[in-house]
């Protein structure tokens, strides 16, 4: 399957072109303002390196939130408009579930990141094995708040953290979860595309009449 994946539910965009599990070409932007243009500029960038035309792809998967507000409404309004030129389906992805997937090759709980701001961040809480089960759902909190949750959750196995808002918090993370709390080597701070496409056709592919109706999922009030 060929898939356009659009990432920007943080500041640093992702957008790749993704055949049957391998990458074939990926840009990623930390955006400021502008961002409309950057993100069309990075689609035609990976289509054209990857030597793909939009008519090819069979579908576009997106980032759906949690996450940043400017840049999911962004992305989200590029996927329906690049989808509507072509009659594409639209895959809506969860932000926190990409994330958790980016872990792997890892397996065991995994415990997505992302900064909400306002001294809060996004998170939840997977298992990896198999597949993917979700133990926590998705919530904006404070970190001391979430850490806790997970602590409860985990019951003293280990927990992989994931994303900026875990690498900003990782100080505390450490203090309560101890040895039990584990940080990847590189990073992992938003969703890879191959995760992204993963988790594309794990859900299928949509009616692409039904992008219209998509809409980003913020949490909170804007």
């Amino acid at each position: 399957m060929l898939i356009l994946t659009i990432e920007t539910s943080t500041p640093m965009e992702r957008v790749a072109v993704v055949r049957d599990g391998s990458v074939l070409a990926e840009i990623t932007e930390t955006v400021g303002r502008g961002h409309t243009e950057k993100l069309l500029g990075a689609v035609e960038s990976a289509l054209s390196r990857a030597s793909v035309g939009l008519r090819e792809l069979d579908a576009i998967a997106v980032s759906i939130g949690p996450g940043r507000f400017s840049g999911l409404r962004v992305g989200l309004a590029t996927a329906k408009g690049l989808a509507a030129a072509r009659g594409l389906p639209v895959v809506p992805v969860q932000s926190l579930e990409a994330l958790a997937e980016s872990a792997r090759p890892y397996e065991g709980l995994v415990c997505p990141m992302l900064d909400a701001r306002k001294g809060e961040v996004y998170a939840a809480l997977f298992h990896l094995g198999d597949g993917r089960e979700r133990v926590l759902q998705d919530v904006a909190v404070a970190p001391a708040g979430m850490i806790e949750r997970v602590q409860e959750a985990a019951g003293g196995r280990e927990v992989l953290f994931v994303g900026g808002g875990a690498a900003a918090c990782a100080g505390d993370v450490k203090a309560s979860l101890g040895g039990s709390a584990r940080f990847p080597d590189a990073d992992v701070n938003t969703a890879t595309p191959l995760a992204m496409a993963a988790i594309a056709e794990e859900l299928g592919l949509p009616d692409p009449a039904e992008a219209a109706t998509l809409e980003p999922v913020y949490l909170r009030g804007i």
